[in-house]
C-alpha cells in the first residue's frame, strides 16, 4: 500500500473513530496535576419540545447559561480526574405546539399503538399491579394504564426526525414531550391527589387514574426468561436520540411527577409568570441529565486503547449435586458468541475475542475453599438472601491480594494486547455476591448484594440457583426458563471499557436501550455508549500526538526507522490494522511524513497500560492510569503517585 493510500485511509479512521469529526482544538497546561493536554470538542443539542409552545415556559430563561450549560469537563471517575477532553455545547431548540401537524401525527400514530391494562390497588403477586399506584385505601379504585411500545415509539421519532429540521452532526437529538393537552391519555393532579387521599371505612365514589407509560420486553439471551418493562417514561439509544415525555409516569422505578402532576403539587400555576419560569427550569433539568448522562457522559475507567482485547472469561459451579442434575447445564448459561458480537460493536477498530472455560469449583480445591468460608449466614436486608462475601474471593484472586488469579491467567495489558480476566459463580440456593461494607454497589442498605462488579483488574459476576431457574417461580411461571450469565458479564465488561451506567446524573436516563442501563433488561450496547468509547479512544490518540509533537525532535527520525515504518504501513491491509492506527498519530500531529511517525512514536514509546492525561507533582511528566494497581504511575519516577 502506498504511502498516499494509507493517510486516505487514516482520514476515513479519523472520522469514523470520532463522533465530534475531528473538529477538535487545543490547549495546554503546565500546572502542577493539571491536565497535560486538552482537546475541545464541540457537540451540537437539538432539544424538539413536542406539545410547548414558545410562550409555555420562559424561552429566554431556558436558554440562559445558567440553565444550558456551555461547557463540561469529562471526568474519570474512578479516580477522579478529568480526560483531558471539554464538551463545548451548542444549543438548537424546536417548539412543537400541541395542535401542530407533526405533534398531532405523533399522537395519532400513539393511539394507533395503544395497550390498555387495568390494575385494581392492592394486587398482590403474581397478579399484574402497577408499583406505583398500588396501595390501598384511597379514593382511586381503578387505575387504566395506557402502554406504548418504546422501540415503535423511538423508530417513528428516528424515521421522522428531519420533519423537525437538520440533524446535528455532530451531535444528538433530544425530544421532550408534553402530551396532556392532547388526546393520550394521563395522570391528572386530580387523580393523584385522590390517591393520596385516605378513605373512611368505606369509600363512597371511586376514582379512575389514568396514566401511560411507555413499555418492551426483554428476552434473556442464555435461558430465554421473558421480561416485562411496562413502566418507562423515556427511551432512546438506538440512534443518537433520546425521548423523554414529561406528561408520562408516574412510574415507581423512578418516583418523578409528570410535569401537570407536579406544577399542583407545588401550587405552581403555569400561565402564570413564575410559572413560565418553574416550567422551563423543569424542561432544563431533563435537559441536563440527557446531556451529562448520555450525550457528554464520563468515563468509569479511563478508556484505553489496544490493538487486540482478550476477554476471558472462567465459569465455575458451585450449586449443590441435585441443583446440578435438575438444571440447567453451566454451559447454557453463557453465550460467548453474544458476548464477543456486543464488545466488537463497542471496539470496532480492535480484535476481539472472548473465551469461556466452564468447570466445577471443586476442580479448584483451593478456590472451593475460599468460597465455602465466603458463603455466609448474613442476609442482604433489602432482598432477605444470604450472601457470599465477594471481598473473600477477590482476596484471593487479586494480585492486591493473594495473587492466586495466575492459576488461571497471566495478564497482559500492552498497547498490542489487553486481557480482561472475569470470574463467573454459580451458586447454590439463592446466594449472591455482596460487599459486606464499602464499594456497596446495589443497595445503600448493607451489605448491599451485587449481581456482579468490576473491579479494575478483573470482574466478578454471579447468578444463583434460583435465578437460573427463575422461570419456575410463579411471579413468572415460565417453567424450565431463567437468567444466565450473558447481560451482566456484558454489562460488567461495559465497565472494563470505561462505560458507566447511564443514570448516574438523573435516574430517567435509565430508560435507554443500553445493558450498561439497569430497568430495561436490554442486552446490547447503545450508541450512546459506542460513542463514548469511540470518542475516547480518538481523543486519547489525538492528546498522545500532541504530547509525541512537542518531544519529538528532528534527531529521531532517521532512514532506517523510516524504512521499517513504511513496511509496516504497506504491510497492512485492513482498515482497522495496526499500521493504519499508527497512521492515526501521525495525522493528528499534522507532520508531513503522516504515517511514519505515528509507526515511530509507537514503535518507540513503552509499553503502557493506558495514556495518560495528568501530570505528575514531582517530575511534571504526564501520568498513566495503570489498571491492575488502580491508580495513576509515573514512568519517569517509577511509582504511583
Amino acid at each position: 500500500m502506498r504511502i498516499a493510500n494509507a493517510q486516505v485511509l487514516t482520514i476515513f479512521l479519523l472520522t469514523l473513530l470520532s463522533v465530534s469529526q475531528a473538529n477538535g482544538q487545543y490547549s495546554q497546561s503546565n500546572s502542577p496535576g493539571a491536565v497535560a493536554a486538552s482537546r475541545v470538542v464541540p457537540l451540537t443539542i437539538k432539544i424538539v419540545l413536542l406539545g410547548f409552545s414558545n410562550t409555555d415556559l420562559n424561552s429566554s430563561y431556558l436558554t440562559s447559561g445558567i440553565n444550558s450549560i456551555p461547557v463540561k469537563y469529562q471526568q474519570v471517575l474512578q479516580g477522579p480526574i478529568n480526560t483531558g477532553v471539554m464538551f463545548n455545547f451548542t444549543y438548537q431548540y424546536v417548539y412543537e405546539r400541541p395542535n401542530s401537524t407533526l405533534v398531532q401525527s405523533f399522537v395519532q400514530y400513539l393511539n394507533s399503538i395503544v395497550k390498555e391494562q387495568d390494575t385494581s390497588p392492592g394486587q398482590p403477586p403474581p397478579g399484574f399491579a402497577n408499583p406505583a399506584l398500588n396501595n390501598t385505601g384511597t379514593r382511586v379504585n381503578l387505575v387504566q394504564n395506557y402502554f406504548y411500545d418504546a422501540n415503535k415509539v423511538e423508530n417513528w421519532l428516528a424515521s421522522n426526525q428531519t420533519l423537525f429540521g437538520t440533524v446535528p452532526v455532530p451531535g444528538y437529538t433530544l425530544f421532550i414531550a408534553n402530551l396532556n393537552a392532547t388526546t393520550v391519555p394521563s395522570l391528572s393532579y386530580q387523580e393523584y391527589q385522590a390517591y393520596n387521599t385516605k378513605c373512611p371505612a368505606i369509600c363512597v365514589s371511586g376514582v379512575t387514574a389514568r396514566p401511560h407509560y411507555y413499555n418492551r420486553t426483554s428476552t434473556d439471551p442464555d435461558l430465554s426468561l421473558n421480561l416485562t418493562r411496562h413502566y418507562m417514561t423515556g427511551w432512546g439509544g438506538t440512534g443518537r436520540i433520546y425521548y423523554t415525555d414529561l406528561s408520562a409516569g408516574t412510574s415507581y422505578w423512578t418516583n418523578e411527577l409528570p410535569i401537570q402532576v407536579a406544577a399542583g403539587a407545588r401550587g405552581v400555576n403555569l400561565s402564570t409568570g413564575y410559572g413560565r419560569i418553574w416550567a422551563a427550569e423543569f424542561v432544563n433539568d431533563y435537559i441536563f441529565g440527557a446531556v451529562y448522562n448520555l450525550f457528554s457522559a464520563d468515563q468509569l475507567y479511563p478508556v484505553t486503547y489496544a490493538q487486540s482485547y482478550k476477554f476471558q472469561l472462567f465459569v465455575f459451579d458451585n450449586r449443590t449435586g441435585p441443583e446440578k442434575a435438575k438444571g440447567p447445564k453451566i454451559s447454557t448459561t453463557l453465550n460467548t458468541t453474544k458476548v464477543q458480537r456486543e464488545l466488537a460493536g463497542l471496539l470496532p477498530f480492535a480484535k476481539v475475542t472472548v473465551t469461556a472455560k466452564f468447570s466445577d469449583v471443586a476442580s479448584y480445591p483451593q478456590l472451593a475453599a475460599v468460597v465455602a468460608n465466603a458463603t455466609t449466614k448474613v442476609k442482604d436486608p433489602a432482598l432477605s438472601i444470604p450472601i457470599v462475601d465477594a471481598r473473600l474471593v477477590w482476596n484471593w484472586l487479586s494480585t492486591y491480594g493473594q495473587g492466586h488469579i495466575t492459576q488461571f491467567i497471566n495478564v497482559t495489558h500492552t498497547n498490542s494486547e489487553y486481557d480482561i480476566p472475569g470470574f463467573l459463580f454459580a451458586f447454590q440456593g439463592n446466594y449472591t455476591f455482596a460487599f459486606t461494607f464499602k464499594e456497596n454497589i446495589a443497595f445503600s442498605e448493607r451489605p448491599g448484594s451485587i449481581g456482579g462488579v468490576a473491579l479494575g483488574d478483573m470482574i466478578l459476576v454471579n447468578q444463583s440457583e434460583s435465578t437460573l431457574t427463575a422461570g419456575n417461580n410463579t411471579s413468572y411461571n415460565e417453567p424450565g426458563k431463567g437468567i444466565g450469565f450473558t447481560r451482566v458479564a456484558t454489562h460488567e465488561l461495559g465497565h472494563m471499557m470505561g462505560l458507566n451506567h447511564p443514570f448516574i446524573y438523573d435516574q430517567t436516563e435509565d430508560f435507554t436501550n443500553s445493558v450498561m442501563a439497569y430497568y430495561p433488561d436490554s442486552n446490547t450496547y447503545s450508541q450512546f455508549d459506542k460513542d463514548t468509547v469511540l470518542r475516547g479512544i480518538n481523543d486519547e490518540l489525538l492528546i498522545i500526538a500532541q504530547d509525541a509533537l512537542a518531544a519529538t525532535g528532528n534527531s529521531l527520525i532517521n532512514a532506517g526507522s523510516i524504512s521499517a515504518a513504511r513496511l509496516q504501513a504497506e504491510a497492512s491491509g485492513s482498515l482497522f490494522s495496526p499500521g493504519l492506527v499508527f497512521g492515526l498519530i501521525g495525522l493528528a500531529v499534522g507532520v508531513a511524513i503522516g504515517v511514519l511517525v505515528g509507526f515511530f512514536f509507537f514503535k518507540k514509546r513503552k509499553t503502557t497500560a493506558a495514556v495518560g492525561y495528568n501530570l505528575c507533582p514531582t517530575c511534571q511528566q504526564p501520568v498513566r492510569w495503570d489498571p491492575v494497581q488502580m491508580k495513576w504511575y509515573c514512568d519517569r519516577c517509577q511509582k504511583p503517585v
